[in-house]
Order: structure tokens, then sequence, then C-alpha cells
């Protein structure tokens, strides 16, 4: 059984690098084999109901019916491949991720594994950045090169907006009680932020900017109210010394109707209010919704507008005929209210949890390390809701264990909480 946990806890590790590194090790062998560890482990443990998973039965409900329900709709209604870009099946990973990962250590060690993925995937980017630097100086018209590497430019955002919040959690609340070592770790966490930040804001992705904006400012008020003014002052000037391309991009954010990428989500936006008018309660199937946008953006007179600026070019698929640009519309569009009520009852269960934790409110102080790891885990949920709101996240196979790995944060910090209210008792 020991044997069997240590195996487990190793690929977590592989698992959290892998994010970053290897789409197709990570799906086809760390999740399945995750997977079965994890059913061999509960099925021969014999104090099974002491973990998370079987104490906090609603959570654990919650995220298999998320997982299941869209799989069960689409069978109903056209068959399993009637909609598309179905990834649910990864939320299963948050069973063996917070089985495996039962201690401090554990936990913090995942995180290192992640950091470090994330780091080498950071290097790729700037290196690409420099060598295509020509291009991203001077786009043409209202083509803006992004900057990524092994990810998708969006995924490649998102992740980095997240993995900077964590780094600027920890360099604000953290503190080792080596004076020596708290100055080495701060240095390289610094380090590191700075460069996460620069490649954050040079990949120009407008809704990573908004996301960043009430988080950063939430962590640093949570660190001393007088820093917030200071923070303030820090982002206009940083603005005038944005370069053009990037400051350009920026105004697009309230002057939408001039950007194609920023009008296009209104288009898409505007015609999944009505798609989801037409189909409320299971959604729609793909094809059929396929031909519906065709037909609304002839009646809205936006077809040829939405043909030059998105739907050209040879790489054209029945999934940009459908995406909505936001998680949410998306999901309510593809299995309806009734698929959509289980993302809620989940979120509903995370938003308990979320507001019940609360390390930073102790009186009794505990280990910095863990009042970093609750802030830093708070505002990357918050974060990544704010990041659907222009992407599809719920249709998107890193997002979606993206977020599973932070409900596990969240429902592990909301253990150590359990833990420290009974002893108080």
């Amino acid at each position: 059984m020991k044997r069997i946990k240590s195996i487990g806890y190793g690929i977590c590790l592989l698992f959290a690098m892998s994010l970053f590194l290897s789409e197709k090790f990570e799906n086809n062998v760390l999740i399945p084999l995750l997977l079965v560890l994890f059913l061999i482990s509960v099925i021969s443990h014999k104090n099974r109901e002491n973990s998370f998973v079987f104490k906090e039965k609603k959570i654990s409900v919650a995220v298999l019916l998320l997982a299941f329900t869209p799989f069960v709709i689409a069978f109903l209604d056209g068959g399993l491949h009637s909609r598309l870009d179905n990834y649910n099946f990864k939320y299963l990973s948050f069973f063996p991720l917070i089985y495996f990962l039962d201690e401090d250590k554990k936990i913090f060690n995942f995180i290192k594994a992640l950091l470090i993925g994330g780091t080498i995937t950071l290097m790729l980017a700037m290196f690409n950045f420099i060598k295509n630097f020509n291009a991203w100086a001077h786009p043409a018209g209202f083509d803006y090169p992004r900057v990524t590497a092994i990810l998708t430019v969006q995924d490649f955002a998102n992740i980095m907006c997240i993995i900077l919040l964590f780094l600027l959690s920890f360099i604000l609340f953290y503190k080792n009680s080596d004076e020596k070592k708290n100055r080495i770790i701060k240095i390289v966490l610094i380090i590191l932020a700075l460069l996460v930040a620069f490649i954050v804001v040079v990949n120009r992705s407008k809704m990573v900017y908004i996301s960043l904006l009430p988080t950063v400012f939430y962590l640093v008020f949570k660190r001393n109210k007088k820093y917030v003014v200071a923070l303030v002052i820090a982002c206009v000037c940083g603005f005038f010394l944005l370069p053009t391309s990037i400051s350009s991009r920026l105004k697009y954010i309230v002057d939408y109707k001039k950007d194609p990428s920023s009008n296009l989500r209104v288009i898409f936006w505007k015609t999944g209010i009505a798609a989801f008018e037409k189909k409320p309660i299971y959604g729609w199937k793909a094809i059929e919704r396929k031909q519906f946008n065709l037909d609304y953006y002839k009646k809205i007179g936006a077809m040829d507008y939405v043909n030059k600026y998105f739907l050209s070019g040879p790489n054209i698929r029945t999934q940009h005929y459908v995406a909505s640009h936001n998680s949410y519309l998306q999901y309510l569009l593809d299995y309806g209210i009734l698929g959509f009520a289980f993302f809620i009852f989940l979120f509903v269960e995370i938003a308990i949890i979320f507001f019940k934790t609360q390390f930073s409110k102790s009186e009794k102080n505990l280990d910095s390390k863990i009042l970093a790891f609750e802030l830093a885990t708070k505002v990357s949920l918050v974060a990544w809701l704010i990041q659907g709101m222009t992407d599809d996240n719920l249709n998107d196979k890193h997002m979606i264990l993206t977020l599973t790995i932070l409900i596990v944060f969240m429902c592990y910090l909301y253990q150590k909480w359990e833990i420290l209210k009974n002893n108080k008792k």
C-alpha cells in the first residue's frame, strides 16, 4: 500500500511538469496511470474513509457529475461526437491528486514541479520572443504576433498569469526562519516573477491584463494597504512606458469596435445568446449550431466581417464556427441549463470552502508558507474565472487541468483549516 502511494506521488510530480512539456505523455500515460493507482489504493486501503474524497462527498460527487454529465447529454442528444472539444474526463484527475498529495511536503513539491515545468516553457518562450522580435515589434495592421512555447498562445498566457500570481504571493507573504535562506529564496522568486511578468506583458493578452489587475491589487492590499497607492502610480507610469505595439492593443479593451479581435467576441456573444434562447435546456449539436451561427451572421450583416477576420485560412474547422469565446456561454450552448447546473453545483461547493478557509484571519498565524499558498490559490481561482469571460476554458484541456489543480489546492487548504479549527476546540 505504501509503495503504491509513493509511486502515485512520484507520478503526480511528473504530471505537474508534463502540464507544460508533453501533452501526449500526460494524456496517454500519466492521467490513466494515476486513475488506476487511485482505484487500486482505494479498494485496498482499509482507512479510505479518512481521505478527502470520502469525507467531503459533495465536492467529490460534484466533480464526478461535471465529468460525466456532458457525455450523457451528448449521448442522448445526437451521440457522443455531437459536441466538440469535450475534455471533461480530465476533471477525474482531481481524485488521484487529492489522494496522493496528502501532506505539506508533497503538495509543495508538486508546486515546485509545476514551477520547474513552467520555467522551462518560459525560457523557450523567451528564446522565441528574441528570435521573432522584429515581427512582434512591428505588427501589420490588426495582426499582433503573440509569444508562446509548446502551449497554445492563449493557454500559455493564462497559465503564466497564474504562475505570476503564485510567485507574487510567496514574495509578499512567505518568510523562511533562516534569514540567509530567506534572502536567497526571495531573490530567486523575484527574478522568476520579473521574467514571467515580462513574458505576460509582451504576450499581449488583453484578458490576462484584466485578470491580473484585481488579483494583484488584492495581494498588495492584503500585504499592506499603503502599498496600493504606490501600485496605482506604478501602473499608470508603466502604461506610458509601454511600447506602442502593446499600448495600442490595450486601448481596444474600451474601444473594442475598432479591433477585430475584440469586436468579433461581441458578435460571437450576441450570436451565442440568440442560440441559447432557441435551445436553453440541453444545448446544441455542433453541426446544427454551425448553421445557426452562419445564418445569424447573415441576418445581422456580419458575415463578411466574420469571414474576413476569423473564418479564413486553411485550418478552419467546425470548432471555429461554434466557438463563442466565453467559457460560460459556450458551456450553456453545448450542454444547456441542464449541463451548466452541475458546473454551478461544483463552484457553489468550492465557494463554500473558499470563504470558510481563512488562514489570513487566523489569530495564531501559521507557517507563512501556508498563508502565501492560501492567497495564491484564491486569487488564481478568481483569475481563472475572469479569463473564462473571453476564452473557452471549459472546452480547453490545459485550462481544465489548471482548474482541477486549483480545486485540489483549495480542497487541501480546507483540510488544513478544518484540522486547525478542530484543534482549537
